[in-house]
């Protein structure tokens, strides 16, 4: 695990800290637990999903999960583990982190899950919490034709998958705005 940013070189104890919570969330979804996966985040959570829904706090969170814990997402696994820590000042850290789903049945994560995660962790009253997190999943655009093909055929399909009633959150006619 690479540690950088705001005092760094002091902030290793921190580091393992954010590091051990990352790890507590991975074992509350392998034991089934939606209360478990979402003990390290913040009240105020703002969650970001592989597939873009976004969880505003950490209620929310638990009862999205909770039942998918008892059907799709049943059996499965997470492995990972943080790669690096930036702190940005004494209670303020991003944190990256990789990782990858077993699925059920299955004895190794399925590479076509594997993802790569952003978290920003606030120290209050003397603890870690994370407060946002952004999952993206690792499909490299570019790198061989078939992986390419599959990505834009993917969200040329993908158009028909979405409810009639789909709003973006930012409207079509200002692109750019803040």
């Amino acid at each position: 695990m690479n540690t950088h940013g705001d005092g760094a070189e002091h902030r290793q104890a921190d580091a393992e800290e954010l590091r051990t919570m990352y790890g507590a969330s991975m074992n509350g979804w392998n034991r089934g637990s939606g209360e478990a996966f979402a003990e390290p985040f913040g009240d105020e959570v703002d969650f970001v999903a592989f597939d873009g829904t976004r969880f505003r706090g950490r209620d929310e969170l638990v009862r999205f999960h909770e039942p998918l814990f008892k059907t799709h997402l049943k059996g499965t696994r997470l492995i990972g583990d943080v790669t690096d820590v930036r702190f940005l000042g004494s209670d303020v850290a991003v944190v990256h982190a990789y990782g990858g789903t077993v699925m059920r049945g299955k004895r190794q994560p399925a590479p076509e899950r594997d993802s790569l995660q952003t978290l920003v962790a606030v120290k209050r009253d003397d603890r870690w919490r994370f407060v946002a997190f952004q999952n993206t999943r690792v499909r490299p655009i570019g790198r061989n034709v078939l992986g390419t093909l599959c990505w834009l055929i993917g969200d040329w399909f993908w158009k028909w998958c979405l409810d009639r009633d789909y709003h973006r959150p930012i409207p079509r006619d200002e692109p750019n705005r803040a």
